[in-house]
């Protein structure tokens, strides 16, 4: 019975997950058209401006120790927000300058290259499981992948045709620094969870500061302000429900699916991405950008599979030991369990997501995989 709800599970978990991706190809789509007639800091300070309005009041007065985590957290909460707005707007910025396409697989590509670093440099920890020799030429393909979409950016190869160079290079160093900030946000937020900071307080207090630096953006912005639309219309309601719905359907994919599954649903975006901007017309079909997407999509499984193969060879590995009475030292469970829990929150980082309404924090307190919120 237990094997048939896990099953059962997995099933719902990948149509909601490919859910996600198609839903996702959708607002990139949508946004990438609108932002070429609306500044993109004016539609990030509605959406988020709606999402900290509405809930933080909420979270504040429905959880007796939320002023007491505001006290304690203060400052890592102060670097989620800043993470989260440069990642964000980043992303949502660079939509307006080159092939959404193209912003997919750089947004979501660097997450898995950077992690590792990032926890290295940043974190000063290391990865519960280590890249095997498998991964390595995986991941520098993945890199290929990458090199090869910014330069089908840059030389006018894509859907945009040709325009600056600056304009082009500005696209592609945005998504690349939207998806790395977004990656340390995804860690930061685990870290707090981890904490015993509840997912709703925790995407409650998360936004403040990226609706006030898209709101001085929009601001500063003169055509973004006067090619703005009203607050409220069918315009500016579509483009935030498409990114707030979007976070949320994340949040319910992870929490069913595997890791795994979730990265191979995800890894199949550019290609539903390219397919719906031939159907919307405005940019022209590119093969060097279905290319792209291609080959993103392939190293993006493979990395996916490795990583999984690799978590489950250590997690033998330990069990193997632990049963082992012969084998030197203390007794390895209480290490073997958080070990297990270390090596699929290093996955789940990976998976990196958007935010874009793409990223996820683990849950304490809960058997198996553990609930997830939207990062």
């Amino acid at each position: 019975m237990r094997a048939k709800g896990i099953q059962s599970r997995e099933a719902v978990g990948f149509v909601v997950a490919l859910s996600f991706t198609c839903l996702a190809a959708t607002r990139d789509v949508y946004l990438g058209g609108l932002f070429q007639r609306i500044s993109p800091s004016a539609v990030a300070l509605v959406a988020f401006g709606a999402c900290t309005v509405i809930l933080l009041p909420v979270a504040l007065a429905s959880y007796d120790d939320a002023f007491g985590i505001l006290r304690r957290q203060a400052n890592a909460l102060f670097w989620v927000n800043v993470t989260s707005a440069v990642g964000w707007l980043s992303f949502l910025g660079s939509l307006r300058l080159i092939e959404p396409c193209l912003v997919q697989i750089l947004y979501f590509g660097v997450g898995p290259l950077s992690v590792v670093w990032i926890d290295r440099h940043v974190f000063r920890t290391m990865a519960p499981v280590a890249l095997t020799r498998v991964e390595r030429p995986i991941f520098i393909g993945l890199l290929v992948s990458l090199v090869f979409t910014g330069v089908v950016a840059v030389k006018g190869l894509s859907g945009m045709g040709t325009q600056p160079v600056d304009r082009s290079m500005l696209g592609v160093i945005l998504a690349i620094a939207g998806g790395v900030a977004m990656s340390v946000s995804t860690m930061q937020c685990r870290k707090l969870n981890d904490s015993g900071v509840r997912p709703a307080v925790l995407f409650a207090l998360r936004y403040p500061l990226t609706m006030l630096a898209a709101g001085i953006l929009a601001f500063l912005s003169p055509a973004g302000m006067s090619g703005a639309p009203p607050w409220v219309s069918a315009v500016m309601a579509i483009a935030v429900l498409l990114i707030l719905v979007t976070s949320y359907i994340n949040q319910v994919a992870i929490s069913l699916a595997s890791p795994l599954t979730v990265r191979v649903v995800m890894a199949s975006a550019p290609v539903i991405i390219f397919l719906l901007q031939t159907i919307e017309g405005r940019l022209s079909p590119s093969a060097y950008s279905l290319a792209a997407a291609m080959l993103y999509g392939v190293f993006a499984i493979l990395a996916g599979l490795a990583r999984q193969r690799a978590i489950l060879t250590t997690k033998t590995g330990a069990m193997k030991q632990d049963l082992d009475p012969s084998s030197p030292g203390r007794p390895l469970s209480a290490d073997h369990d958080r070990g297990d829990n270390q090596s699929e929150r290093f996955d789940l980082i990976s998976v990196s997501d958007t935010d874009r309404g793409k990223d996820a924090a683990r849950i304490p307190g809960r058997s198996g995989r553990g609930t997830t919120i939207p990062l």
